[in-house]
Formats: structure tokens, C-alpha cells, sequence
């Protein structure tokens, strides 16, 4: 395989690309031009896993690009993300926008992309949020006895968000990595409340309508919590916090898995 011959298409504009060809040795530099004059450019990652240790002491090999797992024999693992989507009906985007271009007399095209943009805005929100709460966590302690606030956000609102959080001086583990490698089953926790050998399920979310969601959402969380069962932990609950203009929270009992 020393030889292969690689040629790569680079989509420029539409129905129009560049052409390039090279051998494993040009691998590199192809992958540079690629990006270059693409007109999206792409990451060339993600075959890449790397091993880490989760919380429920095991070794998985996880891909940050594809948001994939497996085990150290490369079978892959069920998430608790894919286990939820798996539960719920695929959106029909094809015939939605399709639908709702024709009732507005505008390009598909362009519904699928404000669509898109808005699904964008959406999930770079949640990600902030996220990022907050981790740092607030992770690094809370270290701040403590200092002047310094460099655990917080900058940004005066997502500051706000922070420091309004109704569990922010508990001791809760941000983003905890559980599995269950016999039964194929892995996924990340974006806080777990630890009290002895006992803990709540903590999640943070940013929904418009959360009620519509719920179901959903604790039936994610209980796949992690059976993880976490499964190796000797008791637990006690699942707590949901989503946050639109204040923090409001939502409680269940763990749900019985789906099979």
C-alpha cells in the first residue's frame, strides 16, 4: 500500500471543484491545499481516537470529531446521545422544508439554511453554557482564597448564568465519562453530585419548550445512571436545569432501559 495513489475532488463552488492527485507521501500537503481552496473547508481527524480512562474505572478509546467510542479491541460502545436518538422519530427534513418552501413561495434551499444557521445558534448557546459550568466546577477550589475570578466567564451574562445556579456551591463533578464496557454502554455526564457511594445525575439544557423534550432527556440520563448502577452506585435521582431566561429545575426517578 506504499504506492496508493490518492486523488481528491475539492468542491469550490456549486458544481464546480478542483482536481488533485499524489501518493501517500503528498498526503499532507494535500490535505493543505484542500482546505485552502475549499469551499468548506473540513477536519481530516477523525479517524483519530484516543484512550482514556472513565470515571467507572475502565479504558475507552473516544473520537472527539465523530463523538464516537469503543473499547480497546475497537468494538463500539452505545452512547447515551445515540441511545436517546435511537428512541426518538427522525426528522424529516427533506420533506418539512420542502413543505414549508412551497407555503412561504421561497427556495428550499434557502429554508434549509436559515434552518441550519438557527440549529448552529442554538447549539453554540448550550456549548457556552456548558463550558461555563465546567470551569466553574473544575476550577472553583483552586480560585478559593483568591482575588481572581478567571474560573468565570468574561462575558458579563454568561457570568450571570454562572453564579445564578441554584447547585453552584455543591461539590458536583463536571463532565464525568462512565461505562459499562460488558454491556456496550458508555457516555459523558455533564455533572454528577456525589454524596458517599451515592449520587444525582445532573444536566444542563437550554430548550425553548423543554416539555417536549423531557421524556427524552430523562430517558438519556437513566442510560447513564444504569452505567453507573451497574458498577455499585447507587442512584438517588436525575436532575435536569435548563436554563431560557432563569435556571428552572425538572426531577425523575430512573427510568427502565428501552431495549
Amino acid at each position: 500500500m506504499k504506492n496508493l495513489k490518492l486523488k481528491f475532488h475539492i468542491p469550490t463552488q456549486r458544481f464546480g471543484f478542483l482536481e488533485i492527485e499524489g501518493t501517500q507521501d503528498d498526503l499532507d500537503e494535500m490535505k493543505k491545499y484542500y482546505n485552502e481552496y475549499a469551499d468548506e473547508p473540513i477536519s481530516f481527524g477523525n479517524n483519530k481516537f484516543k484512550e482514556l480512562e472513565t470515571f467507572t474505572g475502565e479504558k475507552v478509546l473516544y473520537n472527539d470529531d465523530k463523538h464516537e467510542y469503543k473499547d480497546l479491541n475497537g468494538n463500539r460502545l452505545l452512547s447515551g446521545s445515540k441511545y436517546k436518538k435511537n428512541l426518538e422519530k427522525e426528522f424529516d427534513l427533506e420533506n418539512i422544508s420542502k413543505a414549508v418552501a412551497d407555503k412561504l413561495d421561497l427556495e428550499q434551499a434557502d429554508i434549509k439554511d436559515m434552518w441550519s444557521g438557527k440549529s448552529k445558534v442554538s447549539c453554540e448557546f448550550g456549548d457556552a453554557i456548558h463550558d461555563a459550568m465546567e470551569n466553574w466546577f473544575k476550577y472553583r477550589d483552586l480560585m478559593e482564597g483568591t482575588d481572581k475570578d478567571y474560573h468565570l466567564p468574561s462575558h458579563k451574562w454568561l457570568k450571570e448564568v454562572v453564579l445564578d445556579f441554584p447547585l453552584k456551591d455543591e461539590s458536583i463533578k463536571p463532565e464525568v465519562v462512565v461505562s459499562d464496557i460488558e454491556n456496550k454502554m458508555v457516555g459523558r455526564i455533564d455533572g454528577l453530585w456525589i454524596t458517599g457511594k451515592k449520587c444525582q445525575i445532573i444536566d444542563y439544557k437550554t430548550d425553548r419548550d423543554i416539555n417536549k423534550n423531557l421524556e427524552g432527556h430523562f430517558n438519556q440520563l437513566s442510560f447513564y445512571a444504569h452505567i453507573l448502577k451497574n458498577k455499585g452506585w447507587k442512584v438517588e435521582n436525575l436532575i435536569i436545569f435548563n436554563y431560557t431566561d432563569k435556571w428552572e429545575k425538572y426531577e425523575n426517578e430512573v427510568l427502565d432501559l428501552i431495549k
